[in-house]
C-alpha cells in the first residue's frame, strides 16, 4: 500500500526520471548498433575501424562527462535539463547529416555523452538528490525508461530504416525529439522550486542535527578514502563484462552452434529480467542499504557465465540473457543508490559524474579487449572462468569495504 500511495504522490517526477532513461536511448549502443552496417558501407568502414571511431567518441565523451556532470550541483534542474536535451536534439540532427568519417566521430561524441552520459546522469542523480527515504524505490522504478528503451528503439531503428533510409532515421527522430522532449521534460517539473526548497530545508535540518559530523562529502574526499577503491572494482565491473558480452553476442552464438534468432528472441527476457530485478531490490534497497547488497549484484551474472560454459542447446541462451538482465537490473539499482547513501547529496553530482565516466570509459574498453581474447584463441571456457574469477573478487572487495572506517569530514 506504501509503494501504492509512493507511486500517487511522486508520480511526476518519477515520471521525469524514466522519461530522461527513455530518451537517453538514442545515444546508447543497442540503438545506434542497428546503424552499424549503414555508418560502414556510407563511409568504407572496416568492423575494426568503424569499433575504433566509436571507442574513442565515447572515451572522450567520458571525460567530458566528469566536468559536465557535476554542474548539475550548481544550475537549477529545469535549465540543465532544457540545455542537455536541446544539445541532445542536435546531435541527432548532426547525424542524420554526416559527411566525413570525422563528422561521424563527433556526431558519436554528442550522442555518448548526452544519451548514455548526461540524460541518464540526469535522471539518477535528481531521484537520488530529491528523495531522502525511498531513493532506492524511486531509482528501481525509473529503470522502466532504460527497459522500455532497450525493448523498442532497436524496433524503432529497423523500421525507420526500412521505411526512410538511414539518414532519413535520424532526421525523423530530430523532429520527434525536437517536439516532444524539452516541453514534456519541464512538464515533468513543474514542482520543481518547491521541490528544491523542500531540499534545502532538508539539508538545513540534517546539518543542524548532525552538526560537523555531516556525512556529505567532496569528491575530493572521498578519493581519499579506502573504502572508494574497494567499492570502486564492484561499480565499473557490470559495464564492462556486461557490455563486452553483449557487444560480442553474434561470436559466442557462432561459438555454442546457436541459432540467432532464438538467441535474439531472449532480449525480452533480459529486458524483463532487468526491470523486475530492480523494482524487487528497490524497497530492500531502502531497507538494508545498498552497501550491503554491492558484494552481491553480479551473482546473476556468474551463474548466466556458468550455464554458458556447461550447456550449449539453444534455449539455454535464452537462460543466460535473463540471468544476465538480474545483474544489469540488480547492479543499475544498488550502484546509483550507494553514493548518496556513503557520502550525500551535496556533491551527487560531481561524484555521480565522475564514477559514471568510470563506467563509460570501462564500457568502451570492453568490445576491444573481449575482442583480444578471442583473436588470441582463448575458448568460452576460459573467459567465462576469468569473468567469474573478477566477480568473486570484486565481491570481496566490496564485502571488505563494509569494515572500513570512513574519513569524516565536513563537505
Amino acid at each position: 500500500m506504501k509503494y501504492i500511495e509512493f507511486l500517487i504522490q511522486n508520480w511526476r517526477f518519477l515520471a521525469f526520471g524514466i522519461a530522461a532513461n527513455f530518451f537517453s536511448s538514442s545515444g546508447q549502443t543497442f540503438f545506434i548498433s542497428i546503424f552499424g552496417g549503414e555508418f560502414r558501407d556510407e563511409f568504407s568502414l572496416t568492423n575494426g575501424d568503424f569499433g575504433f571511431i566509436y571507442m574513442i567518441a565515447t572515451i572522450a565523451s567520458a571525460f567530458c562527462l566528469i566536468w559536465l556532470g557535476r554542474l548539475i550541483d550548481k544550475i537549477d534542474l529545469r535549465l540543465y535539463t532544457t540545455m542537455i536535451c536541446a544539445v541532445m536534439i542536435g546531435a541527432i540532427f548532426l547525424t542524420s547529416i554526416v559527411k566525413t568519417v570525422l563528422m561521424l566521430g563527433l556526431a558519436f561524441f554528442f550522442l555518448r555523452l548526452m544519451g548514455q552520459g548526461l540524460m541518464h546522469h540526469i535522471s539518477v542523480t535528481s531521484m537520488g538528490r530529491y528523495f531522502f527515504e525511498r531513493r532506492g524505490t524511486a531509482i528501481s522504478i525509473t529503470t522502466f525508461g532504460d527497459t522500455f528503451g532497450l525493448a523498442i528503439y532497436p524496433l524503432i531503428g529497423v523500421a525507420l530504416i526500412g521505411w526512410l533510409g538511414w539518414r532519413g532515421s535520424w532526421v525523423a527522430l530530430g523532429f520527434m525529439y525536437l517536439i516532444v522532449l524539452i516541453p514534456l521534460m519541464l512538464w515533468l517539473l513543474k514542482d520543481q522550486s518547491t521541490r528544491h526548497q523542500n531540499y534545502e530545508v532538508h539539508l538545513q535540518e540534517v546539518l543542524k542535527f548532525k552538526g560537523s559530523t555531516s556525512t556529505d562529502y567532496s569528491l575530493r574526499l572521498i578519493l581519499k578514502e579506502l573504502r572508494f577503491y574497494l567499492i570502486a572494482p564492484a561499480i565499473i565491473l557490470p559495464s564492462f563484462l556486461m557490455t563486452g558480452l553483449i557487444f560480442h553476442q553474434v561470436k559466442i552464438v557462432e561459438i555454442k552452434g546457436w541459432s540467432m534468432t532464438i538467441f535474439t528472441s531472449g532480449f525480452v527476457g533480459l529486458a524483463a529480467a532487468s526491470f523486475l530485478t530492480s523494482l524487487v531490490l528497490g524497497p530492500l534497497v531502502d531497507r538494508w542499504r545498498a552497501i550491503n547488497l554491492l558484494p552481491y549484484i553480479l551473482a546473476p551474472l556468474a551463474l548466466a557465465l556458468l550455464i554458458l560454459n556447461i550447456f550449449d542447446t539453444d534455449y539455454i541462451g535464452f537462460i543466460y540473457l535473463i540471468c544476465l538482465g538480474g545483474s544489469l537490473g540488480a547492479s543499475f539499482t544498488v550502484v546509483e543508490t550507494i553514493w548518496p547513501e556513503l557520502y550525500g547529496t551535496t556533491h551527487l553530482g560531481a561524484i555521480k559524474s565522475f564514477t559514471r565516466a568510470l563506467n563509460v570509459f570501462s564500457s568502451a574498453l570492453a568490445p576491444w579487449v573481449f575482442g583480444l581474447f578471442f583473436d588470441m584463441g582463448l575458448a568460452i571456457l576460459e573467459i567465462t572462468w576469468l569473468s567469474i574469477s573478477m566477480i568473486v573478487m570484486t565481491g570481496i572487495l566490496a564485502k571488505l569495504s563494509q569494515f572500513t572506517s570512513p574519513t569524516r569530514s565536513p563537505s
